[in-house]
């Protein structure tokens, strides 16, 4: 008999069975007998402000060599990557970055330098529609980690004292999207010494002077997976996956068969943009990296307008197009995670183009408004609203 112990209400959700009983027949993955692999998961909400799963299908005997693992190397780089990237912690690459003067070298960690190249590789890709150069929007809009904060209090020039129901000045907006050229920040490598040079331009807005800052939260959580998952498999273990924040997910091989998937591949399912809690895609997917993104997950309305914490690099103010969410699947999580701002930016006729011009890379996108969509996708899997 079997015991479906994992189910998460999140963006993206897939389940783990714990086996408690041998199976009457054998069970061979990709040549690989897993007929008495049992689900093992340890959960954390120590990083990224959200939670940090692994779930693997494993030996019995292999249970404490995980445990081990999960404890001492992938925590050590859940630690590391979130204290480097995060825009608020102590030693922090980017908020050192953030801090500096306009035209500042900075040297930086190489796990820093490599998601850095990721983004400038994404900003290239997309055109510009993902920009992790719009922190200082992002902080105007009210969508930094501060204002998740107990006793919020405005503390910035710009900041409003209900900022949900009173939108940002003009001026802000317009002098924060001056800095957000992504193209004027260099990231490059000199003697071994990992760096990045700060773009030269400021602006000035009543009397205090703003310079370009960075926010690499759009992509931080996949690379993180990414990682986590690559030291699974170079330690043995090939069945499971890394889930942060249930938006952010790198599959490895399934060890049971999920109802309308074949044996080996996971069914993903992805959350409805209509808010209700429910699920409108599944997808059957093996050694793949995904994300999720959309104007759901983050938001405010005023006056009948949503807000989401996706930010338009053209306006300098969340997006507003005819796309609801987008899912993308690929081999990179990162890159996943910053294809699916771009393509809730572009619009689905631009990302549309876009996805095409992507090699290995598929999409699942939910398009029109949340009383009425459609689904335009090009990855097995079915529609389940």
């Amino acid at each position: 008999m079997a015991k479906r112990i994992f189910k998460v209400a999140a963006l993206i959700t897939l389940s783990l069975i714990f086996v408690v009983g041998l199976c009457a027949c054998r069970i061979t993955v990709d040549g690989m007998d897993v007929t008495d692999y049992t689900g093992v998961q340890y959960t954390t909400y120590d990083y990224f402000n959200t939670y940090c799963s692994l779930s693997c299908y494993l030996p019995g005997e292999r249970s404490e060599e995980l445990k081990t693992l999960w404890n001492g190397e992938i925590r050590s780089v859940l630690e590391k990557v979130n204290g480097l990237l995060s825009v608020d912690g102590e030693n922090s690459d980017i908020r050192a970055f953030n801090e500096a003067d306009a035209g500042a070298v900075l040297t930086i960690d190489e796990v820093t330098f490599d998601a850095l190249s990721l983004a400038k590789q994404a900003y290239e890709d997309t055109e510009g529609a993902f920009n992790p150069a719009l922190a200082l929007s992002v902080d105007l809009w009210g969508f930094s980690p501060r204002f998740n904060e107990q006793g919020y209090a405005p503390e910035k020039p710009y900041d409003r004292e209900d900022y949900k129901n009173s939108l940002p000045e003009q001026k802000y907006i317009d002098a924060f999207l001056s800095l957000s050229d992504f193209s004027e920040t260099e990231v490059y490598e000199e003697n071994g010494v990992y760096c990045i040079k700060k773009s030269a331009s400021f602006a000035e807005v009543d009397g205090t002077v703003y310079t370009q800052q960075l926010d690499l939260s759009g992509i931080g959580k996949g690379y993180c997976a990414d990682m986590i998952a690559e030291i699974l498999k170079d330690h043995g273990f090939y069945f499971g996956y890394v889930n942060i924040g249930g938006s952010s997910i790198s599959l490895l091989k399934n060890a049971r068969k999920d109802v309308g998937a074949e044996l080996g591949e996971w069914a993903v399912t992805v959350l409805s943009p209509e808010g209700n809690g429910e699920y409108y895609f599944e997808a059957y997917l093996k050694d793949v990296s995904l994300a999720t993104s959309g104007s759901y997950q983050q938001y405010y309305e005023k006056d009948g307008i949503r807000y989401s914490h996706i930010l338009d690099p053209y306006t300098g103010a969340p997006y507003q197009s005819d796309v609801l969410t987008a899912s993308v699947y690929g081999e990179n999580a990162a890159l996943c995670d910053a294809y699916t701002t771009a393509m809730c930016v572009l619009g689905s006729e631009k990302a549309l183009a876009m996805a095409a011009k992507l090699e290995g890379y598929t999409y699942t996108l939910a398009v029109g408004t949340t009383e009425n969509y459609k689904v335009i996708t090009n990855v097995d899997g079915k529609e389940i609203r």
